[in-house]
This record gives structure tokens, C-alpha cells and sequence, in this order.
């Protein structure tokens, strides 16, 4: 009877180790998947940065200056409903220049994209007229970038 006394004690020892191994389990699959989710949205945005730093690069117009308080830079699904990544940076300025030549300075310079192709920014005018006094007018510009592959970052799904 010695031997079967002896039984239990062993595997009283091996089940209490159980919930460790559950833990270490359960804590390798939330790093996985920290990191599965995790390294594409850096990624993302990292190439977001470049594009804004690009874009902040361009000589402004004569006349011009940088509204700050108004300026953004976003990746994700922005346009449709697909599986792809859109980079948008979008500039707030403040002007005296007429519309038209406004306009033709945004389209005539090109900024480097995502992945090589060149992107010229798209012009926004207040259609009020000028809100700040001084002849100045609001121009939002935006530059964007879409279309592009998704990986596993959840906001472009």
C-alpha cells in the first residue's frame, strides 16, 4: 500500500502547475497579438510622419502662413469601404493671395508619396471671404495618398 500513497502526492504535484502553464499560454497569445496589430499601425504611421514632414518641407506662397492650430494628419480607411490605407495631411493657412493663385502654387508643386508617386495638394477656399481681418482668408490644402495595402492595421479595415 506504500506505493499507492505515494501516487497521489506526485500528482497533487503536477496539477498544481496547471495554472501556470494556462497563464503563460494565455500571456504568449496577448503579446502575439499585441504585436500581430501592433507592429503594422507603427509601421503606418511612420510612413504617415514622412509624408507630413514632406508636405512641411514646401516653401509657402508669399502672403501665407501656417494656421497651426488647424492642422492634421490621419491614416486609415478615409475614402470607400475596402480593404486598403488612405494618408491624408491637411494643411490650414492663412492668405491674402486671390483664390486662382492660390490654387495653381498647390497644384503646381509635388510632394513624394507613400510609395514613390507624386502628389500635388488639393486647394479648400472659405467660401465666406475673409475672417481674420486684414485681407487675410482661411485655405485649407490637403495632401492625400490612398489605395494602399492594409497589412493588419484594424483602422484601415
Amino acid at each position: 500500500m506504500v506505493p499507492a500513497e505515494a501516487a497521489p502526492k506526485v500528482l497533487s504535484k503536477q496539477r498544481s502547475r496547471w495554472p501556470f502553464f494556462v497563464c503563460l499560454g494565455l500571456l504568449a497569445s496577448v503579446a502575439a497579438c499585441g504585436l500581430v496589430f501592433e507592429v503594422p499601425q507603427r509601421r503606418n504611421d511612420e510612413r504617415l510622419a514622412g509624408l507630413r514632414e514632406r508636405v512641411s518641407r514646401l516653401s509657402l506662397p508669399p502672403e501665407t502662413k501656417h494656421d497651426l492650430r488647424a492642422e492634421a494628419s490621419m491614416v486609415g480607411l478615409l475614402v470607400a469601404n475596402s480593404n486598403h490605407c488612405d494618408y491624408l495631411v491637411h494643411l490650414a493657412l492663412v492668405t491674402k493671395l486671390p483664390d486662382a493663385e492660390i490654387a495653381r502654387y498647390y497644384e503646381s508643386v509635388t510632394v513624394e508619396g507613400i510609395e514613390g508617386g507624386k502628389l500635388s495638394g488639393t486647394v479648400y477656399v472659405n467660401p465666406s471671404g475673409s475672417l481674420r481681418g486684414n485681407g487675410f482668408k482661411e485655405v485649407i490644402v490637403e495632401f492625400f495618398d490612398g489605395g494602399h495595402a492594409p497589412g493588419f492595421d484594424w483602422r484601415c479595415h
